[in-house]
């Protein structure tokens, strides 16, 4: 599989995308129906996806993330994961699979047990600040296109390990690295979702 650079590093790092790189460029490409996911038994096709993951951006963006913010998902089960996940990349934001003091947002399954502070809080129940149904309703009326993301900057950090947007996509594109949402993805092959995401 290829990268897709929106501009090529040229003595600098270029800029790029992962959730482009995902999603975006099969739907490009034409292969909108095909099937991007399993989630259990549903199938979800690679221009729904793009609906989910555009209008959760959507969502990161009415709360003012942007590139390099750094946004918390703890929790979420497996499809709302992998969306939030993609939506980060999206925006150029940073997915922290660890508490921070001061992310931008909080994206969590429930809001029992996490202590956010004034942090805004999406959760995939009704149990925070704003639910993801809602939520999701809002992003749907304006969903956010790709950032064009440097290549030197966070993609996210999980469990202490910096990673970087160009160097891990280079790295899944080589075969080098496994990542649980990307490899597949961004092969055009049906990612079935079950457990961690991170």
């Amino acid at each position: 599989m290829d990268v897709i650079w929106f501009r090529p590093p040229a003595g600098d790092t270029g800029t790029l995308n992962a959730c482009y790189n995902a999603v975006d460029i099969h739907v490009i490409r034409g292969r909108a129906e095909q099937v991007a996911l399993l989630d259990g038994d549903r199938p979800v096709t690679f221009a729904r996806l793009l609906t989910e993951v555009g209008a959760f951006a959507g969502v990161l963006q009415a709360f003012g993330v942007g590139l390099g913010d750094e946004v918390v998902v703890m929790d979420a089960p497996p499809l709302e994961d992998t969306v939030a996940q993609l939506a980060c990349a999206r925006v150029g934001a940073v997915l922290l699979r660890e508490p921070s003091p001061a992310p931008a947002l909080a994206v969590v399954g429930t809001a029992a047990g996490h202590d956010f502070g004034a942090v805004a809080l999406v959760t995939v129940d009704d149990s925070g600040e704003l639910d993801w149904a809602t939520a999701m309703r809002a992003g749907r009326t304006d969903p956010a296109g790709c950032a064009e993301v440097p290549g030197d900057a966070l993609l996210r950090v999980t469990d202490g390990t910096r990673v970087a947007t160009a160097a891990h996509l280079l790295a899944v594109a080589a075969g080098e690295v496994v990542d649980p949402v990307l490899t597949s993805l961004m092969a055009g092959e049906t990612l079935v979702l079950a457990g961690d995401r991170s």
